[in-house]
C-alpha cells in the first residue's frame, strides 16, 4: 500500500496541474499503468488483498480520470452529496426493514440524479405520479429521465 498511497495521491492532483491535455493523457496513462500494477502484485496481508480484489474487479468503473480529464480520481463529491441523506438516515433511526432501506436508496438516487441535472425534483414527481395515475401500466423509468411534453 505504500507504493500506492503516492500514485492515487497523483492521479488526484493530475487534472489540476498545469499541462496540457495531451500531457494530461500521457501522465494518466502512466499512473493507471503503476496502479494496476501495483494492485496486481501479490499481497501478503488479507486486508492487503481486498483492496487489491476491489481494484481488479472493478476496473472499468475505477479508471475514468485517465481518459477524460474532467472526472476526479477520487470520490470527494459524491461522499459530499450522500452526506445529508445519511444524516437524515441517522436522525430518522434509519431504515426499519431491508427494502425499506433501498427504497430509500432507489429514491434518494433519482432525487439526486433529478436535482444535479437541474430539473425541479418535486415538480418532476408531480408529473410522473400524474402520468402514472393515467396509465398504470406505463414503465415508470422513462417518465424519470425523458423531458416532459
Amino acid at each position: 500500500m505504500s507504493t500506492v498511497a503516492p500514485l492515487l495521491a497523483l492521479a488526484m492532483g493530475l487534472r489540476g496541474q498545469p499541462i496540457s491535455d495531451a500531457q494530461f493523457l500521457l501522465k494518466a496513462f502512466e499512473v493507471k499503468a503503476q496502479i494496476k500494477a501495483a494492485m496486481e502484485a501479490p499481497g501478503q496481508h488479507m486486508g492487503i488483498r481486498r483492496i487489491q480484489d476491489i481494484f481488479t474487479e472493478h476496473e472499468g468503473r475505477l479508471y475514468h480520470w485517465a481518459d477524460n480529464r474532467e472526472v476526479p480520481a477520487e470520490n470527494n463529491l459524491a461522499e459530499r452529496d450522500l452526506r445529508p441523506t445519511v444524516i437524515a438516515r441517522k436522525v430518522s433511526f434509519g431504515s426499519q426493514s431491508d427494502a425499506g432501506a433501498h427504497t430509500r436508496s432507489v429514491l434518494m438516487t433519482v432525487a439526486h440524479t433529478l436535482r444535479k441535472r437541474g430539473e425541479d425534483v418535486a415538480n418532476r414527481l408531480k408529473y410522473i405520479l400524474d402520468e402514472l395515475a393515467k396509465d398504470m401500466s406505463k414503465d415508470p423509468f422513462p417518465l424519470f429521465f425523458q423531458k416532459p411534453p
